[in-house]
């Protein structure tokens, strides 16, 4: 079982990996303190650093889905839409 520093470090790789395609959105950063475990699962929103760290308004990401970790298997992946349906239904997301 991952503890959540690893999680998050997993969480970290995998979108720095995935990103490095996306041109100008490629610049961005999983938000730790929006991290949250649900289920086994470790939870990671991310946004643009630009967004982050200086404010940029139209740097905002929109519509990306949060990074999951399962924390027995490690394996990390996007969320789809109707998990981030359930868990802003749930308000944790």
């Amino acid at each position: 079982m991952l503890d959540r520093d690893e999680a998050e470090r997993r969480a970290a790789q995998f979108l720095a990996e995935q990103s490095r395609d996306w041109g100008m959105s490629s610049n961005v950063r999983i938000i730790p303190e929006y991290c949250f475990v649900d289920e086994g699962t470790f939870v990671a929103p991310y946004d643009h650093v630009e967004y982050l760290d200086q404010g940029v308004e139209d740097m905002q990401l929109g519509g990306n889905l949060p990074v999951a970790v399962d924390l027995s298997t490690g394996v990390c992946r996007f969320i789809e839409w109707d998990e981030a349906h359930d868990l802003m239904e749930r308000d944790l997301l």
